[in-house]
């Protein structure tokens, strides 16, 4: 089970549109009329639809209700897909038109036609579908309705546009990811927003502007955050949550910087990634005054004696990777499942919302008049030695 390991990967998402009170009450029902539906005997390629959060050979949730506590609807999309190797078609599709050239021979031809050809290849792979069993996947769901927040544990960019259709079709209920872009909708005000729309990259670059890179909003903004969390980690790492409490981050020896740098073709993007060793990281911040940019980075987050640790990607805020701290119910041999489950959504939860306060102090300050004399101090850090 993904989210109950000691390490798991997920996206977040949040609701765009409130939760009808006669959906809450009909949401096990959704479940069952787009459950998975199994393929073994079928030749399909895919197939896909919801499962039990607890087995996912259970589509009828027979084993254990979707809902926990007042709060959490639990499921998994599964996605089954059947592979047919490319070299096993090719096999099977020449055999078969071996012997079509031969019968064609004894009737005095020789010449398959390209229809023909196209129907033995079809042929062939609906021989070979039946022969080979689909390969299941599972991808399991946290829905907090008192949030609106959703986390599936996956990174992969198709397996999410097939749930967030799945999702629509579903519930009617639409998504927004919360990538650098999403975050920011739902952390700042209207008014906020629309500032922050009208702003260029942050130039860090000493000496000069910057050679801003083809980008999208969100990667232009992860970057920023992960370059100022690198730079605000090291030198001032202590921050406060909405709820006062008080924690601490910085960025492990395992980073990914990447900008433009100037050749002789012209401006090519270089990617450079360190891990270990103090020169390989002194010289990665060096790399920041050519205009090179966090783009993917190991963050470690601690609270007293506790710690959370994730790699985060700039482009779409991708949490891999994400290990809590252990909780008291993993270290009980017969714990009930459930508390083991609640205990570790609450330090999964826990763990995010630390990572939206830096991001909300970030958006803040890139929008305030602090922010150049910030970017000043990020630029002389670039050249301090260690």
């Amino acid at each position: 089970m993904a989210f109950l390991r000691n390490s798991v990967s997920f996206t977040r998402y949040r609701l765009l549109d409130a939760l009808p009170a006669a959906l809450a009450a009909e949401l096990p029902d959704k479940l069952r009329q787009f459950s998975f539906r199994d393929i073994d005997d079928l030749p399909e390629e895919r197939s896909w639809g919801w499962v039990n959060f607890d087995d996912l050979l259970d589509a009828e949730w027979r084993v254990s209700p979707p809902r926990k506590g007042g709060e959490y609807i639990v499921f998994s999309l599964r996605l089954d897909t059947r592979r047919v190797p490319a070299s096993v078609l090719k096999k099977h599709f020449a055999l078969a038109l071996r012997e079509e050239e031969a019968r064609l021979r004894a009737q005095g031809k020789n010449y398959v036609a390209r229809e023909r050809k196209k129907e033995l290849r079809e042929q062939a792979l609906l021989f070979l579908k039946r022969r080979f069993l689909p390969i299941p996947a599972e991808f399991q769901v946290i829905w907090n309705m008192a949030s609106g927040q959703i986390f599936i544990a996956t990174l992969s960019s198709k397996v999410l546009e097939l749930f967030e259709e799945l999702f629509l079709r579903s519930f009617g209920l639409h998504l927004s990811r919360l990538d650098p872009s999403g975050l920011a909708d739902a952390l700042l005000p209207e008014e906020d927003l629309d500032r922050l729309d009208l702003l260029d990259p942050a130039n860090f670059k000493s000496g000069g502007a910057a050679g801003y890179m083809e980008q999208s909003r969100e990667l232009a903004l992860g970057q920023d955050f992960l370059t100022w969390l690198w730079y605000r980690g090291e030198v001032a790492g202590g921050f406060v949550d909405s709820s006062g409490e008080e924690f601490s981050v910085r960025l492990e020896r395992r980073i990914v910087v990447q900008g433009l740098v100037r050749g002789e073709g012209g401006d090519v993007l270089e990617t450079a990634s360190v891990s270990g060793r103090e020169s390989e990281l002194r010289e990665a911040r060096l790399g920041l005054t050519t205009g090179k940019k966090v783009s993917r980075a190991l963050i470690r987050l601690e609270r007293d004696e506790e710690s959370w640790e994730f790699y985060l990607k700039a482009e779409d805020f991708g949490l891999g990777g994400f290990k809590t701290p252990r909780t008291d119910a993993a270290r009980e041999k017969d714990a009930d499942p459930d508390a083991l489950f609640f205990e570790k959504e609450y330090l999964l939860e826990k763990g995010v919302g630390f990572l939206d306060a830096l991001y909300l102090f970030f958006l803040r300050l890139r929008l305030s008049r602090e922010w150049p004399a910030e970017a000043d101090a990020l630029r002389l850090w670039m050249y301090r030695e260690s």
